[in-house]
């Protein structure tokens, strides 16, 4: 039952593997994601050669803990790949000290294979070292998926603030579907080994669960992994001069909280009005927020102001965030056009998309923010049909 799931699995891994190492262009996330799908297919195969060629491995014990590098690799992945500068830091190596410390304790204390079945746990060393690492690597993998859900949730908020759009590509939604199911899978695998080793003999082998696990993980970034690109554009650092009036710099947003914020931005309230109406000219004159895809680095280049200023601007002097302010601009251009004779035989969706949306449930969840209305309830309220 578990042999074939390792086969393909070390397939696919090794050619998961291979597609990412090898895509162009190259980024920091790629050379983490194929280093864990070449560790994936180096376990699978150790596991291989022990169920089908080797009635005993000297080495089981040292090669189970290879799970223990699992956690920091799925961290560093997730954390270059949300980075707008990701730089390798020899620092974040420390990352791996564990698995370095308990493989070589793994092989410094190896006992023999042989297991006697009568003995308790406690009293057979070779058992006991077993359900100790399981347990390491259950206690790794857990902590490692916490970390990588809080910061995934986190850039769900953040990427407010940089685009004007939804997309898996920088959602990463694709990315906590699949590291929830991988940590579901060793989740079942440390339950069953448990029942196995604690309460009844299982008649099949626990480890499939993580391996499956892991192989589903493994066609999953050959598609989407492959298809993953930088998420952030370079930032814009020039700057154009602006004015030092004599505001005290708290703006008609959020009030306290925000101003605690930017208190160290050294930009006063009429430098950050002065911003919002570069921003508001630029669009009446470019309609940038017709393109489905703008981001706030498309505007700072465009108007030559650091992208971090005018965030600030949106959120001190109008209270909201880059998403929100375009989406709004999306949402008056549609009720313009909607009304407008030249579009009478235009879908509702058709003048969404010509607005700038990118997709329907994007469209019909802003609309009703905006307007307290769907967009069918509005269009009825014009007497116009869907």
């Amino acid at each position: 039952m578990l042999e074939p799931v390792l086969y393909i699995g070390i397939t696919q891994s090794l050619l998961a593997g291979i597609v990412i190492a090898t895509r162009k262009p190259q980024i920091l996330p790629d050379r983490y994601l194929a280093s864990w799908l070449f560790i994936i297919a180096i376990e699978m195969i150790l596991a291989l050669v022990k169920l089908t060629w080797l009635d005993h491995l000297p080495y089981e014990i040292p090669f189970l803990v290879i799970p223990l590098v699992y956690g920091p690799l799925l961290y560093l992945y997730v954390k270059t790949l949300i980075s707008e500068e990701p730089k390798f830091r020899w620092s974040e190596m420390v990352h791996f000290v564990p698995f370095l410390f308990f493989l070589g304790l793994a092989f410094l204390f190896r006992t023999s294979p042989e297991d006697n079945g009568s003995l308790p746990i406690w009293a057979h060393p070779s058992r006991l070292a077993k359900v100790v690492y399981e347990l390491l690597i259950f206690a790794s993998f857990s902590t490692y998926s916490i970390i990588v859900y809080v910061l995934l949730t986190r850039h769900r908020k953040a990427i407010r603030e940089e685009f004007s759009y939804s997309s898996s590509k920088i959602t990463l939604t694709w990315l906590l579907f699949v590291s929830i199911t991988v940590y579901a899978s060793y989740l079942l695998t440390f339950l069953s080994a448990g029942i196995q080793m604690l309460v009844i003999h299982l008649p099949f082998d626990p480890k499939i669960f993580s391996f499956t696990g892991l192989t589903l993980f493994s066609f999953a970034f050959s598609f989407y992994g492959n298809r993953q690109a930088s998420i952030f554009s370079k930032t814009v650092h020039a700057s154009i001069p602006l004015e030092n009036g004599n505001g005290n710099g708290n703006g008609n947003g959020n009030g306290s909280g925000q101003s605690a914020k930017y208190a160290k931005s050294g930009l006063r309230s009429n430098d950050l009005k002065h911003l919002i109406e570069s921003m508001d000219e630029l669009m009446v004159s470019k309609k940038l927020f017709l393109n489905p895809e703008l981001s706030i680095a498309e505007v700072s280049a465009e108007l030559q102001i650091p992208k971090h200023h005018l965030t600030q601007a949106l959120n001190t002097e109008l209270g909201k965030n880059f998403y929100a302010y375009i989406n709004e601009l999306r949402v008056k251009k549609f009720m313009e056009m909607v009304v407008n004779p030249k579009y009478k035989d235009y879908t509702f969706l058709a003048i969404a998309f010509e607005c700038g949306f990118n997709s329907k449930s994007t469209f019909n969840s802003v609309f009703k923010r905006i307007t307290n209305f769907t967009p069918s309830e509005y269009l009825q309220s014009l007497g116009r049909p869907d």
